[in-house]
This record gives C-alpha cells, structure tokens and sequence, in this order.
C-alpha cells in the first residue's frame, strides 16, 4: 500500500537506464519489472480521474493559480486552458490490435506466431525488408534484430498506424525515416543494447518519426497501452523518447539521399521476391488468379495500385 501511494502522488524525475534481466545495463530503454507496471497502473488510472475532474466538472487545482494586478490570484478559464495546452490534431485507433488464430501465415522468414500481427500481406514485406536494410547498413546490428521478438514488434507498430487509418504509402515514408534514426542511435549505443531494447527502441523510433512526418499523431499512451505495456510504463518510454530526440540534437529531418535510399529499398523488388506494395483497403485477401513463390508470398499484390 506505501508503494501505491508513493507512486499515486509522488512526483518523481524521468527515471534513468537500468539493470536488464541479463545483468547488464539498458542504453535507451530499461524494461520494467512487473510490479513497477502494476504501480504505474495506479498511477494512470488516479491520472484519468484527476483529467475528468478538470475536463468535465471544471476542477480546478492550485496549479492553475495565476497572479494579477495588486497581488490578486485569478485561476485559469478551462476553456483558455485548453487552448494553451493544444497540440497539432491526433488520430487514435479505431480498436485495439487483436490477433486472431486465423490470421497466422508462413511467410519469408517469419514464424506463423509472428505473422499474426501483420494486419497485411503486404505488411510482412514490408517489415522484412526494412529489417534487412537495418541489418545490412551495421552487420552488428544483424543478430540483435534477425529475430522473431524485432519483427513482432515493429509488426505491431505497423498495425498501430493501420487502425488509426493512415494511407499505406504513409505508413512506408514514416518506416523511411525511422530507419535512418534507427542508424544512427545504434550507430551509437547500439553495443549496450539487448535483443529486446533494440526491437522496442526501434518501434519507439517509428512514433518519433511519425509524429514529425504525419500531420496528425497517435499520442504515445496507445503505442505504450497495446506495444510497450508489458514492457515499460509511458514515463520511462516518454524519459527514452527525449534522450533519443536528445541524441540528433533536437533535428528529425533527414536528407533527401538517405530518404531516397531508404524508400527505394522498401519499395524495390529486386531482392528476389515478385511482390509489390500496394494501397488499397482489401486485406489479406488472396487474389484470384495469383500463384505464390517458393516463399508463400503471393506474386502480385491483393490490392489495386502498388507503391513502386
């Protein structure tokens, strides 16, 4: 009970890397036991209350206490707020990323348990192919994202921004991006980081380069509530989110040659799969008529316009 009222009404600062399960110390990203999720909960759940009382009813706090003239204390009109705290317009999913047992399908190199997270066919190239990119750009980086753990979770953040109904072509620009930030950051501290970290670390590169390259955002309590819940708790994923903005001084445009790179490779079919990305809503739906490779991908796309 002393931990859950320390945790509900102690302000405490970002928390810093710590030990991993392995003994060794995270990068970025520290993976939290599960009685610090469980605390976190509490937390989270006393935070809905308190946003309802000033949202709703009108609750005012202490906080909202502003001084005028002759030494008087005015409090903050909800209304004007709201405006001060207003960001740029934000998506949320339509429901929450279920995965059902017929979804699964062998594909490539992913398991059948992996690839019930691809909400498309098309999905699974795409993932595959920006982890070979990944890969092939820092051969030290190969065995820390060639797993299983990586592609589900950048599979799963993939999905995220599927139901919050961004266009396909979106979905690869922001992929684009985040491989180049992935680079860099690994480039760095990549030699700290553990299997795990590094699958997390990159999706949570995926939220940094989407909020810069999309108009409107999916807040980072949905990536932390359905991707990173049994991972960390949104403070230590907010705390990582700034060392690594941190990190590229505070700069998420990248150049017009890594941006070409980076597309041509996520968009090319010259690496021995006939398969092509694609735009439109039909899932994964196999087309009549296609025939499938060696791989059990399909040889053109089940959607109507591809990317190329």
């Amino acid at each position: 009970m002393r931990k859950l009222f320390e945790v509900a009404f102690t302000n405490r600062p970002p928390p810093k890397a710590e030990a991993t399960e392995s003994g060794g110390e995270a990068a970025i990203l520290p993976q939290q036991s599960q009685n610090e999720l469980a605390l976190s909960e509490v937390h989270t759940n006393l935070d809905k209350v308190l946003n309802f009382l000033q949202g709703e009813i009108g609750y005012a706090l202490l906080d909202d206490a502003r001084s005028g003239v002759g030494g008087r204390v005015a409090l903050t009109h909800p209304d004007l707020r709201r405006s001060m705290l207003a960001q740029k317009p934000q998506r949320f999913p339509s429901s929450a990323p279920e995965v059902g047992d017929d979804e699964a399908k062998q594909v490539i190199r992913f398991s059948q348990e992996t690839a019930r997270y691809a909400q498309y066919k098309d999905d699974l190239v795409l993932v595959w192919r920006f982890t070979e990119m990944l890969a092939q750009a820092n051969p030290a980086a190969a065995d820390k994202i060639r797993h299983e753990t990586f592609y589900k979770t950048v599979l799963q953040g993939v999905r995220l921004m599927h139901l919050c109904d961004y266009n396909y072509s979106d979905v690869v620009v922001t992929l684009a991006y985040a491989s180049s930030y992935f680079k860099s950051a690994f480039g760095a501290i990549g030699h700290k980081m553990g299997d795990n970290e590094a699958a997390y670390v990159c999706v949570l590169l995926i939220y940094l380069a989407h909020s810069y390259v999309l108009d409107e955002t999916c807040p980072l309590r949905f990536w932390q509530k359905h991707i990173f819940r049994k991972y960390c708790n949104v403070k230590v994923l907010d705390a990582a989110l700034f060392r690594l903005f941190h990190r590229r001084d505070f700069r998420l445009r990248i150049t017009e040659e890594e941006e070409r790179q980076a597309m041509s490779t996520l968009l090319s079919n010259s690496n021995g799969f006939d398969v092509r990305l694609s735009m439109d809503d039909k899932a994964m739906e196999k087309p009549s008529g296609a025939h499938a490779n060696n791989n059990g991908i399909d040889s053109k796309s089940s959607r109507g316009s591809s990317l190329r």
